[in-house]
Order: C-alpha cells, then structure tokens, then sequence
C-alpha cells in the first residue's frame, strides 16, 4: 500500500492511542491544589461570580472561565470529568503535528512528530490535569498548522479558519501571544518579498490579540499597576536551569529522576545544535528561521516577562512542545536516511526515556500528582466533631474539595503579611470556642510567620494526637483543663490516683502508632516522682520471650506534672502511644498502671494486680 493509502490507517491508531494514554488512570490521582481551584471557582461558580471575583486576582482569558463553566455544567465536577476536557482537546495537537510536519517536511517526519506529541509525558501529564494548559497547546498547535497553511496557500478561507484557532488559543491562555509574535518575526523575515502576506497576517493577529488584550485590561488590568499577581515560579533567565531543568522538561516531562535530567539537557542542546547545523548546510533556511523564531523565541519572551513576574516555568511555554518535536522529528528523519543506525538510536534513545517517564506518570510513588486527600479528609471526617476547628497552615483548595466533615476548617496563617499579634489572638479566642483545634500541614518556609500558629499552640495547649497521613502532618490539640470527660471511677491505684476515664483511639494512626487518653485524679501525693507505663500485652513475644509487645512509660503528661505535687481536687489528661510496627496480627490487652522508677515497685488495685485492663483489642 502506498503512503497515501496507509496515513489514514496510521493516523487512527496514533490519535487513538494519543487519547487512550491521556484517559488511562484519569481519575486515579486526587485532584492537586490548582485542579481543586479550577473545579471550585471556574467550573463551579456562576460565570459573572467567577469573572468579577477570581479572573481579578487568576489572570486567564474571559474564553477560559466560560468553557469551563459550561463544561462543569454538562459533564459535572468529578476528577474524571474535570480532567476530560483538557486530554480531549489535547488530542487534537496530534493530528496538527502530522500536518505541520508533512507541510514543512515529509510524511515521514509528520508522522514522528504525531508519535512524539502522543506519547509525550508532559503533555499526558497536563492532559489529566483540571488546567487549562493542554487546552492550550492543543489548540495553539492547530492555530500554527493553520497559520502557516494561511500563509503558503494565501486562500481567504485558510486565513479565515487560521483567524479561528489563533482567536481560541489567544483568549484560552494570554501567553499565546508569544507565538504568535514568533510566528509573525517568521513570516516578516520569510516572505518580506510577499507584503500582501504580511498585512493580512497583521490584520489578522490584529484581530486576535484585540479581544485577548481587551479580556486583560478589563479583568486584569489592575495586577499589573499594583502587582497583584507575582506568579509562583522561578524569576529571569536562568542559563543553567534552562540546560539541566526547562528543555528537559519540554521533552520528558517531570518524571524522570532529577540525576538523569542535566543529562538529558546536554544532549538535547546536542541534538538541537546539530539539527540548526543540518538545516544551515543543507541551505534549509526557510526551517532554520521557522524552528528558531517559533520554538525558541517564545522562551526569550518568557525570560524577559520573569524578570517582573515569578513565571519562569515550562508550562507556560507549554505551546512550544511541537516544535520541538518537529526539531526532534527532522533530525532522526535526516539520520534514517544516512547513517541510519544513529537515526534509530537516536529514536530508541528518546523513546526509551519517554516510556520511562510515562510509566512515573501512572504508577511512580515518588511522582504523585498531589497528596492523599481523600484519606486525609476522611481521617478527620470520622474524629472530629462539630465542636472542634481545623487550621490548614497552608491552605488547599484540594482539601475543601474532599472534606465534607462536621468541624469548621479554615486557613492560619492567613496570608505571609498577617501580624503575630492578629494569630496570637485568633488563636487565643478560638482555643477558649472550641473544644480541640486540629493541625494540619505546615506553613510555607518563607512566609516571615512561619510557625507562630504551631509555636503558640504547644505552648498553650496540650498536643493530643500527632500523625501523618500522606506526607502531611495531623496534629489534635486540647485546653489542659480536662472538661469534656464526666468522671466516673474504673480502677484506683493505692495511694497515687484515681482512673476516671479512658480512651483508646482505633484503628491505629496513619503511622501505626495507637493512640490512648487516659485521665486521672489524683488520690494524694507520693514521695518520689511515680511514672505511668501503657503496655500492650498478649502471646508470648518471641523476640522479649514475655508478653510485652509494646510500651510507653513516662511520667504523668510527660513530666509537666508531678505525683509528689499535683492537685488532688483536677483531672488530668494523660496521652500515651504504642508502636504497633512490629506487633504481629491477634489479640491482645491495654494495662495501665503507676510504679516508682527509683524500687520498680507498681502501685496495685483493690484485687491485688499491679496493672488495670484498660481493653481488649484485635489488631488485624
């Protein structure tokens, strides 16, 4: 069969398997921060909310809060329908590759950069992600194909559907203007003998950029006098980190390990280099100055804007995918034809990293989109109580995606300018409110109050429970005065203290550990310093050959209080954890009892025994 006869048949596989890589494991990850925001305040909220409130303070085009509206309001707001938008539209970049690659090559390197584009691990990755950067480069790519279409053809129809995708792209992400300057440099320097070619191009991208420019001003505007919006990435131009991060990542995406990525970036300059050299000598210069003006001066642009804005980051940039692919497509295209053996390791090379970056993708650990929200929330969903306050110390909008619980939740630090004072006295009214506030994650290092809220509450509270859940940090913390328990007699020990209640938090934490709240009131004072111990007990132990399988012994609330002094009229709440890491399946026993330090001797119960059981628990 002819090549004409089986590009259609190629092509149906590639855009099928491009789309089938993009849907595969689509939901699995919880949604990360940014996708959460952009189900929250661009699918959820209605379009005037979300243009007068959020586009202020997000800066995207008016094109983009309406067409994820309207998606949210057709396909609902689950992680896989959020994140099928932009893998659907990202598709369309592969049949767009094909055409540039053929319009500027052959059908051969159309059909690599096909390839490239759908199995790229960046883009797959964007492509399952509730943003609107696949979006982008999916319909930039479409906008480029059709633009230089426009140009060599010269048909008012061409020019006509061009105005089309450039409109779409520029009104989908502000950052298209940048290819589009670059495709503009390249037609002027091009057909500078074609001045009819250059107006229309002018008066088109005229056009374009005008309700872009208008979206700007009206939304946004205001960012750039007072400097609202400082982006959240790296500033300037940054020579090293281009070479060993930036191109690398434009190629393999971020999931990779990072020791493999400055080498990746020396040979990507390698293999770029040597394709503008193969372009200058074989006299190529029409894609000499294609692949220099439209691929690479969108990241000179990129580069001066992050000298204002925190912006230095490849996703912006994210259009520039398929011109690289076609760089890539055209030099393994020229070495097939001589020498071929380095044209197919060259191949090989590149694709063996870009399975392997795909399989991070879907299955690394170390490369996980976001954090475990759903266990987290779900954690807290069954402990805590309407009564109780949660503090994020970095607040997520992924967190208010999945708690749904009874306790309110907001954010503390507000915001990196919020005075000490201001916390302190947030903190102070909300610990006399509620009954337990509950701590999680960790405040942003450079903010200048950095741990004010956690250095305030352990100094004023008492730490309850600590755990982790998914690399985040869970902590309970609760007035000393122990109010919320009812005393009611279960054991006394001799001449130390009464056990008026107890509780032993199961399952065991995140982190293995089982949680036990004890609560005493003191019968009289001791003479020496009496230390309670928690044991967990049960078969005999092979590795202690006693039936001791876990402990924790220390001194009533870890030493701050004392039995030769504390108040016999309080209640005190004690907490104690056992590691159950190395405990085996079964049942087994909670005892609690006193016993001076100094002798060994234990305080006994009223039967005799030297130990109370607290519960009897089965750990599976």
């Amino acid at each position: 069969m002819t090549a004409r006869k089986t590009m259609p048949v190629v092509m149906l596989l590639l855009v099928t398997a491009g789309f089938l890589l993009r849907i595969y494991r689509l939901d699995v990850s919880p949604l990360r921060g940014d996708e959460a925001f952009t189900v929250q305040n661009w699918m959820s909220l209605p379009l005037a909310e979300s243009l007068s409130r959020i586009a202020t303070i997000e800066p995207h085009p008016f094109l983009n809060y309406v067409l994820f509206r309207i998606w949210g309001l057709l396909a609902g707001t689950s992680e896989f329908s959020a994140r099928y938008l932009p893998a659907l539209v990202n598709v369309l970049g592969i049949a767009a590759c094909y055409g540039l690659g053929r319009r500027l090559l052959n059908h051969r390197a159309g059909l690599l950069a096909a390839l490239l584009w759908a199995c790229h691990p960046y883009l797959i990755w964007h492509s399952q992600d509730a943003r609107n950067y696949a979006i982008w480069s999916g319909v930039s790519v479409v906008a480029l194909w059709l633009g230089l279409r426009a140009v060599q053809r010269n048909h008012w129809l061409d020019w006509a559907l061009y105005l089309v995708g450039a409109l779409l792209a520029a009104n989908v992400f502000y950052f298209e203007w940048f290819n589009q300057t670059g495709f503009f440099l390249f037609v002027l320097v091009v057909y500078r003998k074609a001045p009819s070619r250059i107006l229309r191009l002018l008066l088109v991208q005229a056009v374009v950029v005008l309700p872009s420019a208008l979206s700007f001003v009206v939304l946004q505007g205001q960012l750039i006098t007072t400097g609202g919006y400082g982006g959240t990435t790296g500033t300037g131009l940054n020579l090293p980190r281009l070479l060993t991060w930036f191109l690398p990542v434009l190629v393999w995406g971020e999931t990779l390990p990072s020791l493999y990525m400055p080498v990746l970036g020396v040979g990507l300059l390698i293999v770029f280099v040597l394709a503008f050299i193969w372009l200058w000598r074989s006299e190529q210069r029409y894609l000499f100055i294609f692949f220099l003006l439209v691929g690479f001066f969108p990241l000179v642009l990129l580069s001066v804007s992050s000298l204002r804005f925190d912006i230095f980051a490849p996703r912006y940039v994210l259009s520039v995918v398929p011109v690289f692919v076609l760089l890539i497509a055209f030099l393994v295209d020229s070495l097939l034809c001589y020498p071929r053996f380095i044209g197919v390791i060259l191949l090989g090379t590149g694709l063996v990293f870009t399975l392997h970056s795909v399989y991070n993708l879907y299955w690394g650990i170390d490369y996980a989109k976001a954090k475990n929200w759903p266990a987290l929330t779900q954690y807290l969903e069954t402990r805590v109580k309407p009564d109780d306050l949660i503090i994020q110390l970095s607040v997520d909008p992924a967190f208010g995606y999945y708690y749904d619980g009874a306790a309110r939740d907001i954010g503390l630090p507000a915001n990196p300018s919020q005075p000490v004072s201001e916390i302190h006295q947030e903190l102070e009214t909300d610990s006399r409110r509620y009954r337990s506030i509950w701590l999680v994650g960790q405040t942003f290092p450079d903010w200048p109050n950095y741990g004010v809220v956690e250095r305030w509450l352990q100094d004023n509270l008492q730490l309850v429970r600590d755990t982790q859940l998914s690399g985040m940090r869970v902590q309970q913390y609760m007035r000393w005065a122990a109010d919320e328990v009812v005393p009611a007699e279960r054991a006394v020990f001799a001449g130390v203290a009464e056990l008026v209640s107890a509780q032993v938090w199961l399952p065991p934490e995140p982190t293995g550990e089982i949680t036990v709240w004890l609560y005493w009131r003191p019968d009289r004072t001791t003479e020496t310093p009496y230390k309670v111990f928690v044991h967990l007990t049960g078969a005999i132990n092979p590795a202690t050959g006693t039936p001791l399988w876990s402990q924790d012994d220390r001194y009533p609330q870890n030493g701050r209080v004392s039995t030769t002094d504390w108040a016999l009229a309080a209640i005190y709440r004690d907490v104690y954890v056992l590691p159950t890491a190395t405990v085996l399946p079964g049942e087994y026993e909670v005892r609690v009892g006193f016993y001076n330090p100094v002798t060994g001797e234990r305080a006994r119960l009223a039967n005799g025994e030297d130990s109370y059981r607290l519960q009897t628990i089965t750990l599976p």
